[in-house]
């Protein structure tokens, strides 16, 4: 492959997020860490700004560079963005939380930043060994976030589940792979087999005849379904976002989950043709599946960190309905995973403002927050609210737009089984809201401090007027979402 000045120019922001990380490990390394955090916010921010698509600049054309492996540009700029905010957020959250817990290495944010440009290559990837870089490299990044406590044991559980079982489903990721870089050299012009998902869209109608080719999706879906927490591939999820330290959990639960889900459509637009019902139908039922356990399970949770994670589990299922919805649901998809993201980040930044010690995260000890804390209580709840979907929150807008596509795309009972367990839902959510503002604690001295300080408040305020501006008018979003996708010849624009 021959230097490009072009592909560099593109990259650039992506080239930022590098500088930055590397800057971050010299400054940790020279004991400057009040630094660090200033600077992770600088970085990503002065990326997102480059990443930004508006008219007359790189980022607004969309185009695949790097001989044709990764996409920049257009959606893919915007996906950049929308990373890049996660990361900026979860900053507001993590410095007071480590200084609480006497952890003074700066790491976490250097991790945050490179896991960053590992979701940005796997977001965006038109070839399935970048998808596969970028994956690894946003997971070796969130094992050692998961285990960044060494001297805790919840957090060396975690690290560890999630390092093995990452592991086992990379590599079933990784066969599925090799397979279809086989199956394609049968079928492809001139016999070359390739990864690239732009080719391997053309020759999927013959690759379809062979039953092969399902054993190969089937393998790689394992990847992406394990990194979204999808029923069945869900069993690390409550025990890992348990023990990794509270707000870089929320930035697991949101940034993987937003670049996974990007990925996983733009592999489903390219290598499953819409008339191709078997892959549909098995994801169909998947999504199916997790909203159900999801849902069920979240409720009889008593530990405020296990139920979102249950919870999160549903969200995939909503999820990965959209993507069984055809182009038009990826839109919504993209939609949903912004607001989510935005929302979970938010929720688990209270909770790490408040969590000193294990049993803080226990809803009983939430009794009469709300009443003590109003703005701390009146956040939290709007980003409960909102991830019940409850008007006339953004949350709201997310499932509206999901479910209408799945309607469109003609699954009306997975539709129907999705805004029933919603309701499900709504309970455990109003439940937590119901012990912050109508139970008083029986013992004062064992009342939840919002110990977070000016940063997390100033984070958590700016995500639920985002969240209700988003609500009320989403149609700027949307549409900026709805014109890149067309723009990038994955949808027809209206």
């Amino acid at each position: 492959m021959k230097f490009n000045p072009d592909d560099m120019m593109h990259a650039a922001p992506l080239i930022i997020l590098l500088i930055t990380g590397l800057v971050l490990m010299l400054f940790d390394a020279l004991g400057k860490r009040q630094n660090v955090p200033v600077l992770a916010v600088m970085g990503m921010a002065l990326s997102g700004l480059l990443a930004f698509p508006h008219e007359g600049s790189l980022a607004n054309e969309y185009g695949l560079h790097f001989n044709n492996m990764i996409a920049f540009g257009g959606i893919a700029s915007l996906i950049h963005l929308f990373l890049c905010i996660g990361g900026i957020i979860s900053v507001f959250f993590i410095d007071g939380y480590l200084l609480r817990k006497h952890d003074d290495d700066a790491e976490a944010y250097t991790l945050v930043v490179f896991s960053i440009i590992g979701m940005i290559m796997l977001a965006n990837a038109n070839d399935l060994v970048i998808v596969f870089i970028g994956l690894e490299v946003m997971s070796v990044c969130l094992y050692v976030m998961a285990g960044l406590f060494p001297r805790d044991r919840r957090s060396n559980e975690a690290g560890l589940k999630y390092l093995l079982l990452g592991a086992f489903a990379s590599a079933f990721m990784l066969y599925g792979i090799a397979l279809l870089y086989g199956l394609s050299g049968t079928v492809a012009k001139e016999g070359f087999p390739t990864t690239r998902l732009d080719l391997l869209a053309g020759v999927t109608t013959q690759l379809a005849e062979n039953p092969m080719f399902f054993i190969a999706v089937g393998l790689v879906l394992v990847g992406f379904l394990f990194k979204v927490a999808a029923f069945p591939f869900h069993n690390w999820t409550p025990d890992v976002y348990t023990g990794t330290p509270t707000p870089l959990a929320g930035f697991m639960a949101a940034g993987a989950k937003l670049a996974a889900f990007a990925a996983f459509s733009f592999f489903m637009l390219k290598i499953s043709p819409e008339n191709n019902d078997k892959i549909i139908g098995v994801l169909s039922l998947l999504a199916v599946a997790s909203m159900i356990y999801g849902n069920v399970v979240a409720v009889r949770q008593t530990n405020l960190k296990r139920l979102l994670a249950y919870s999160s589990i549903a969200h995939s299922g909503y999820l990965i309905l959209g993507v069984c919805s055809g182009a038009y649901g990826y839109k919504a998809v993209l939609f949903y995973m912004l607001i989510y993201s935005l929302t979970t980040i938010g929720a688990f930044g209270v909770i790490a403002a408040v969590e000193n010690q294990e049993g803080d995260n226990d809803i009983e000890s939430w009794k009469g927050f709300g009443l003590k804390y109003p703005w701390a209580g009146g956040a939290m709840s709007v980003f409960l609210f909102s991830l019940a979907g409850m008007p006339p929150l953004a949350g709201f807008v997310g499932k509206y737009l999901v479910f209408g596509a799945a309607v469109k795309a003609g699954l009306y009972l997975p539709a129907i089984v999705g805004i029933l367990t919603s309701v499900v839902g709504a309970y455990y959510y109003l439940r937590v809201m119901v012990y912050m503002y109508f139970y008083k604690s029986e013992d004062e001295r064992a009342e939840l401090q919002f110990s977070g300080g000016a940063l997390p408040m100033t984070g958590a305020l700016a995500l639920t007027l985002t969240l209700l501006i988003l609500g009320v008018y989403p149609s700027g979003v949307i549409s900026a979402v709805e014109k890149l996708y067309g723009a990038a010849g994955f949808i027809a624009v209206k």
